[in-house]
């Protein structure tokens, strides 16, 4: 009765299983570590900051926190784009060699 009650149309063939490798667990661990210690050192270098902030202090804070924001960067697109292993499994037929299925 509408759009999206309509009949399916497709048939199930086969259904997809990611193996996540290796890299990607390592990658996502590093991007959390840079991200808080970097984000508490960062923080940590601001809040310190006492009376008048001249153009060079201003140019290491600013040093700093694009080397942070291009790690976070570099970590996350890497454990975003890992390699991922996909097997392919395809069901069996209920009446496939000796073993008889019911319904």
């Amino acid at each position: 009765m509408g759009i999206l009650s309509g009949k399916k149309k497709w048939e199930s063939t086969f259904r997809l299983r990611s193996h996540p490798g290796a890299g990607r667990g390592v990658l996502t661990v590093l991007f959390w570590l840079w991200g808080s210690i970097g984000l508490l050192l960062n923080g940590g270098s601001l809040m310190g900051l006492t009376g008048s902030v001249g153009v060079g202090t201003s140019a290491y804070l600013t040093a700093t926190s694009l080397i942070w924001i291009g790690g976070m960067i570099l970590f996350g697109l890497g454990a975003l784009l890992s390699h991922n292993d996909f097997d392919g499994e395809r069901p069996a037929d209920p009446d496939v060699g000796d073993l008889n299925i019911t319904r």
